[in-house]
């Protein structure tokens, strides 16, 4: 017997799991991604994720419309002094400063090897560092970037396994 098969008339849309997974919470303006009051304009309605710029107003701050906002081209070439750069970020993404006091013994190739550790193993940004050695004994300062304090606990463990390495803190106020 002669079967009809039948098809969906539409193609199912392949989402990409990043698609699904990204949480775009956070929205940052300007280069430096900082965090301003902002508030969502009721033209254009933005949502998390939408491709937006904040508009300083005279009177109620910044406003965020989405590019593509029917009043975007009038505010870009009538205000473009006052458009501000704005995205939607994920902020488990975001990156915090976490400084880290170091104590040990002083020996050759000490400071290589934890940057080493810090750097190349950890994939750790380091904002600054500080090392001065006195007697044998060396105190060094490291201001590290990192995501969250996971990250930062197993990079001060990984720290601690460096020969010479006698005790590693964070601290709270630099």
């Amino acid at each position: 017997k002669n079967k009809i098969k039948r098809t969906p008339s539409y193609q199912p849309e392949n989402i990409q799991k990043e698609e699904i997974s990204n949480n775009f919470d956070l929205l940052v303006f300007g280069v430096d991604q900082d965090k301003l009051d902002y508030k969502l304009s009721s033209c254009c309605n933005p949502i998390p994720g939408d491709e937006v710029f904040g508009f300083v107003t005279i009177n109620e701050g910044i406003k965020v419309h989405k590019k593509d906002c029917p009043n975007a081209i009038s505010l870009q070439s009538n205000y473009a002094y006052r458009i501000i750069v704005a995205k939607w970020i994920d902020s488990s993404q975001q990156e915090f400063k976490a400084i880290l006091d170091i104590t040990g013994m002083d020996s050759l190739g000490l400071t290589n090897e934890l940057t080493k550790v810090i750097s190349s193993n950890m994939h750790v940004n380091i904002q600054s560092i500080s090392l001065s050695s006195e007697a044998g004994i060396f105190k060094g300062q490291v201001a590290v970037v990192v995501r969250n304090n996971t990250i930062l606990k197993r990079l001060t463990d990984n720290i601690k396994k460096i020969d010479g390495i006698d005790k590693v803190t964070r601290v709270y106020k630099n």
